[in-house]
């Protein structure tokens, strides 16, 4: 790891990942930033509506037991960071799958809604000798007994953050909205205020969940500024210990 710069956290968020189209440009985005010397933590999220068809589609068998679930519902990230691994392969990028076991991510609480508790750094560290991005599915940990935990909806959110605090690393959270704004922007005629900057607690109080509350409850406590944006950064908002400014251009918007 001799050289290497600080290490980026990139999420990639359902909506990134909905289509062929959109998994093109991600991976075209992430090939962008890749280079030897800068490593990438790419954590992936299930395409948008995949974790709801999986929660719908749990096996009756699997109903009483949370492991089971935690599981099946987890498979939407797995099948996409395999996915989202081979097309940056195909665009010639140096890129491997690494799964929370791999990583020593362990997460404490039930089976459903765990918190991240620990992260295996030093096998980040020797896996970025070999390939200099990763990519690792969200949303799920490990448990005591090794069996998968979920990290709560939104939670590919949280396995970002947290892994961007055990690394030290910087932390971008992509969306298809450039950013944060005042209000949902989704079936709206008018586009809404945007924020350039935003204190951890005013994202708490927006109506909508732009980011899991987990997540941004742990980014204040750890003191972690991180990036909400679109994969085209022309806009993005920066949410840390700083204060609510609004911009004034009227971007276009598309959900998060």
């Amino acid at each position: 790891m001799r050289g290497v710069q600080r290490i980026q956290v990139i999420k990639c968020g359902g909506s990134v990942l909905d289509t062929e189209e959109a998994i093109a440009d991600t991976c075209r985005y992430i090939a962008s930033l890749a280079t030897p010397n800068e490593p990438l933590v790419v954590v992936v999220s299930a395409p948008a509506g995949v974790t709801d068809a999986l929660y719908q589609s749990v096996p009756l068998e699997a109903s009483t037991s949370g492991d089971e679930i935690a599981e099946h519902v987890s498979s939407g990230e797995r099948k996409m960071a395999a996915r989202l691994t081979e097309h940056l392969q195909s665009l010639g990028v140096q890129a491997a799958t690494l799964s929370v076991h791999d990583i020593g991510l362990r997460a404490s609480g039930p089976p459903l809604d765990a918190d991240p508790v620990s992260l295996d750094v030093k096998a980040i560290l020797t896996a970025f000798n070999a390939d200099p991005v990763l990519v690792i599915p969200g949303f799920a940990g490990v448990g005591s007994s090794g069996a998968r935990r979920l990290l709560g909806r939104g939670g590919s959110d949280l396995s970002a953050v947290f892994i961007a605090c055990e690394l030290g690393a910087s932390c971008r959270l992509l969306q298809q909205a450039p950013g944060v704004f005042e209000q949902d922007p989704e079936g709206r005629a008018d586009t809404p205020p945007r924020f350039a900057s935003l204190h951890w607690d005013d994202l708490l109080d927006l109506d909508t969940e732009v980011v899991q509350g987990k997540a941004v409850r742990l980014a204040k406590q750890r003191r972690l500024e991180f990036v909400v944006s679109a994969i085209t950064p022309d806009f993005d908002t920066v949410v840390g210990d700083v204060l609510p400014v609004m911009t004034t251009e009227r971007s276009r918007h598309a959900s998060s």
